[in-house]
């Protein structure tokens, strides 16, 4: 057993309205033949404001690879330090009880990794486990729940620390006038989200928190060109395809039926869906798929509406929404679920406690 007992946040550090975004793009993009059309895809989002890291008119200017990379590492660093130590603060932990970090993001590289960066900021424990994980895109944060509750099952006396760093504005190229990128632009910010997850026997597995049951992994063939990145001489070109929505229609439910399998419960005993705010359209595709009643996804709304889609920290700012609300009821399941790359689901069944 494991169980998940706090989480914590940071966003970027520049706050703008949808509104600022869109005229912006719309003035960069001004000769693209379709921007009348496609800059529609902002009034569409029901996005309010987003985060970033550096200042709007940045993008308006021709970046390096190199260049967005040492933003990504310096950001990428503070965000996950901040975040952190609300997590620590929200679970009444020190930095010294941390055994294992894992350390996921998609959007910059950095060798050493990023988790060895943060290991000497705060001084963690020097024989700590460290498992970076990288380019697992929007299903990280859930994939990293999953592995976090691994680790602590065959090390029951751990704490696992799990940290979800993307600075996904960085990604915005400049010169390339496809629909992707524009779509991008209306959806994407920066933020970073920390959770810990402590073993059976740890000194903290009585607080309160949810209990990590099971998890399902699941790759769709034949569906690598659905999302991720094309590495081009500037950085990271999105890749992006409108069947995600479909896909959601057709295979969430199946796969949820598919880990519920693994217990001895129903659909109809799931009262909290924790999931990934990708999009609207996306999250619309759930509640259509599930056929839930409305507000049942009021927290993934409110994520996306306040902050945008961050990629892999997403998941946890709306886990860490239940939690600052009180939601979760002792005894009562719920699922935590994410899609991304590959194209892939990440799934994870819990009990509140």
């Amino acid at each position: 057993m494991s169980k998940l007992i706090g989480t914590g946040t940071c966003s970027g550090k520049i706050k703008l309205s949808q509104d600022d975004i869109k005229n912006f793009i719309y003035q960069l993009f001004s000769s693209y033949p379709d921007i009348d059309t496609m800059i529609n895809v902002f009034n569409n989002s029901e996005i309010t404001q987003r985060y970033i890291s550096v200042p709007v008119g940045w993008f308006g200017t021709k970046h390096t690879f190199s260049e967005r990379n040492k933003i990504y590492r310096e950001e990428a660093l503070s965000l996950s330090i901040n975040a952190i130590k609300d997590c620590l603060n929200n679970s009444g932990m020190n930095p010294g009880d941390i055994d294992c970090i894992i350390f996921v993001s998609s959007t910059g590289i950095s060798t050493p990794t990023i988790d060895a960066m943060i290991f000497n900021e705060l001084k963690l424990n020097n024989h700590i486990k460290r498992i970076p994980l990288w380019g697992l895109g929007c299903a990280g944060g859930a994939a990293g729940v999953s592995r976090a509750m691994e680790y602590v099952k065959a090390n029951r006396k751990h704490n696992c620390l799990l940290v979800a760093a993307e600075l996904c504005s960085l990604t915005f190229q400049k010169d390339d006038l496809s629909k992707s990128n524009i779509v991008a632009s209306s959806l994407f910010s920066d933020g970073c989200a920390a959770a810990i997850i402590a073993g059976k026997e740890s000194e903290y597995y009585n607080k309160k928190g949810i209990e990590l049951l099971y998890s399902l992994s699941t790759i769709y063939n034949d569906s690598l060109d659905i999302m991720g990145w094309d590495i081009v001489d500037d950085g990271f070109r999105v890749l992006f395809s409108r069947d995600i929505p479909s896909i959601v229609r057709k295979y969430v439910k199946t796969n949820i039926m598919e880990l519920l399998n693994q217990s001895e419960l129903v659909l109809e005993d799931i009262k909290y869906l924790v999931t990934h705010p990708g999009g609207m359209k996306v999250i619309n595709a759930y509640e259509e798929s599930l056929k839930l009643e409305p507000g049942a996804l009021k927290y993934s709304r409110q994520v996306l509406s306040g902050h945008g889609n961050m990629s892999a920290p997403s998941v946890l700012y709306v886990l860490k929404e239940f939690f600052e609300n009180n939601e979760f009821q002792k005894d009562n399941y719920g699922i935590l679920s994410s899609l991304g790359p590959g194209f892939s689901s990440e799934l994870v069944l819990f009990k509140a406690s």
